[in-house]
């Protein structure tokens, strides 16, 4: 499937979002070995970073590919339709992000109200979500549904899902319930939610789509690929909070939640390396990732005293799967493979990156440990801006 060009510069305003939030992460590493600036600290550094990454790196862009799949190239209102609705997406984004990166959560004096504007362009971000599934819905119930489809399908309901847990945080706020627990309970499932369900469902379609028709091999239910995972992130939260919080029932559920991700996810690369869509170093990278994230996610389920959600591990998995997983495929869905020394460049880049905050996870070999860690952490940090910065040039004389 070919991306509908109409929708070329949501793609550019969405890589150049990802450039300007590699540029914070590398920020918040200098900031651990040399002073930053007294109007900056590390909290809302890292809310700047992340917030940009979900509403403007990870969400339109796949969004982009959900829309391709179903409307045609000249199918002018549709097109006009979803391109308003991402634009105002990408603007909110945007707008939040100098918000996170000076206040955080935190209110801003406005005159003689004090509010918390962060927040309330988040939520204005998710309304775009909605917006998005109406125009959607509206284009699919008239469309036939291939595999890649139905990925896409199941990803926007975990989107849907997963904005629930961040609407009740907000609601939370002004309720008398006394209960730390519970607000950080909801903070998570949205996380999981949208991690595991939204974002890796959504990536997932795009690889299914560069699957040709011919090549797809399904000798077992296509339900069993993408139904695990929908109902498995909406049960492992639990795994994000402090373990001495998490009751029994809790655990199992977490456990339960991650048997079924790992078990459709092993399926999904069974059947994608049967279809050879690993074709290159860039796709065999996010093969050797998604096996990592299997594995990792499947100790996890034993009792090995691992516990994904501690802090180093934590930034160890997210990097995993939103900068390598998620990133490296969609370089490969939306930049043509005549550039594929820079998409290779970025995908290694994006691999250091991993190995080096594997570094400390907590869980690497002490003797294996580079002398000056962090000051070759942060060095590493920046590598993915750089081949990401060339693509986007190229994206504009282009």
């Amino acid at each position: 499937m070919n991306i509908n060009p109409h929708f070329r510069r949501v793609w550019q305003l969405s890589l150049l979002s990802f450039i300007i939030a590699s540029v914070t992460g590398f920020l918040y590493r200098y900031g651990m070995l040399y002073p930053l600036a007294d109007w900056l600290n590390f909290a809302n550094i890292r809310h700047a970073h992340s917030h940009l990454m979900f509403f403007n790196w990870v969400s339109p862009p796949i969004m982009v590919w959900m829309a391709s799949s179903l409307i045609n190239y000249d199918d002018k209102p549709a097109i006009r339709n979803f391109s308003t609705c991402l634009y105002t997406m990408l603007f909110l984004g945007a707008l939040s992000f100098p918000f996170f990166l000076l206040y955080g959560y935190h209110s801003v004096p406005i005159g003689s109200a004090n509010l918390p504007i962060a927040a309330i362009l988040s939520g204005m971000v998710m309304i775009t979500w909605y917006w998005f599934a109406r125009l959607y819905i509206k284009v699919r119930k008239n469309k036939p549904g291939n595999l890649s489809v139905l990925f896409f399908d199941a990803a926007l309901l975990t989107l849907m899902i997963s904005s629930l847990g961040a609407w009740g945080v907000s609601l939370f706020q002004f309720t008398d319930v006394q209960s730390p627990l519970f607000a950080s309970a909801l903070t998570h499932f949205f996380l999981a939610t949208f991690t595991e369900g939204w974002a890796l469902l959504g990536i997932l379609g795009i690889l299914w789509a560069l699957v040709p028709s011919s090549k797809t091999d399904l000798s077992i239910s296509a339900g069993w690929l993408w139904a695990p995972i929908l109902f498995g992130s909406m049960m492992v939260f639990p795994f994000s909070l402090t373990q001495s919080l998490v009751t029994p029932v809790m655990l199992f559920t977490a456990k339960t939640g991650l048997f079924l991700i790992v078990l459709a996810l092993t399926l999904n690369v069974w059947f994608l390396l049967k279809a050879k869509v690993f074709f290159n170093l860039s796709l065999k990278i996010v093969l050797l990732l998604l096996i990592l994230k299997i594995l990792f996610q499947a100790a996890a389920i034993l009792p090995l005293e691992i516990w994904p959600g501690e802090h180093g591990l934590r930034v160890f998995y997210l990097h995993l799967l939103l900068l390598g997983i998620i990133s490296i495929t969609l370089f490969e869905g939306f930049i043509p493979e005549k550039l594929h020394l820079a998409k290779s460049l970025f995908a290694l880049s994006a691999l250091l990156v991993i190995i080096s905050l594997g570094m400390i996870s907590g869980y690497w070999p002490i003797h294996l440990m580079l002398p000056d860690t962090y000051f070759w952490i942060l060095i590493i940090a920046g590598l993915p801006t750089l081949p990401a910065t060339v693509l986007w040039i190229y994206t504009l004389k282009n």
